[in-house]
């Protein structure tokens, strides 16, 4: 079913969640260089863009990106904060959002979640878009697109993988696409760009 284009988009990705199934597909390399994991997250709007989405060829109005940071006090956080200043910097209508990577016997994100929700909710309500296309795959979303879908009418989109999303999540999408890693990123070649650039 074809719904009428030039629809308003917003996207919404989860990038713990992203980096995990490049990770597993592409090896360490496609996320630990942020020039390469630019590359990867510019693939995937550009494939939004197409419109495999049931809007012909939707406007992207902005793209959000969620992930968490080291602690300012921790040694690796200038190095972190290079890492998304490079993201934020080679991608356009694109904004990077932190919360907090607290460093263990395990690491934990905090906040990134709510970081995601609140964005999700508060800019529906504001009319900032008709169609959220997320890609996240923890079912901690799903009170947030309950709000969304109950009281704006908004529609949701998924694109996840299936192997690592909570059924509960993908049961909430209005629109599913289990396209993670592939068929979405099929095409996909790494591009050697200088460090420098």
């Amino acid at each position: 079913m074809i719904i009428s284009p030039s629809k308003r988009v917003m996207v919404f990705i989860d990038g713990g969640y992203l980096k995990k199934i490049l990770k597993e597909e592409f090896g360490d390399r496609i996320v630990d260089d942020p020039l390469i994991f630019f590359q990867a997250l510019n693939y995937l709007i550009s494939r939004i863009q197409d419109g495999f989405s049931p809007y012909a060829h939707p406007e992207i109005v902005r793209t959000y990106y969620y992930d968490a940071i080291v602690l300012p006090s921790d040694e690796k956080y200038n190095e972190q904060e290079k890492y998304f200043k490079i993201i934020q910097q080679k991608l356009t209508s694109f904004e990077v959002k932190l919360g907090r990577l607290i460093r263990g016997k395990e690491t934990k994100q905090k906040g990134v979640d709510v970081l995601l929700s609140i964005d999700l909710t508060v800019k529906a309500f504001l009319n900032h878009y008709d169609l959220a296309v997320i890609v996240a795959g923890d079912d901690d979303f799903l009170d947030a697109i309950k709000v969304v879908k109950d009281l704006t009418g908004k529609k949701i989109e998924g694109v996840y993988s299936k192997k690592n999303t909570s059924e509960r999540l993908i049961e909430s999408f209005d629109y599913r696409y289990p396209v993670l890693p592939y068929p979405l990123y099929d095409k996909f070649k790494i591009v050697e760009l200088d460090q420098r650039s």
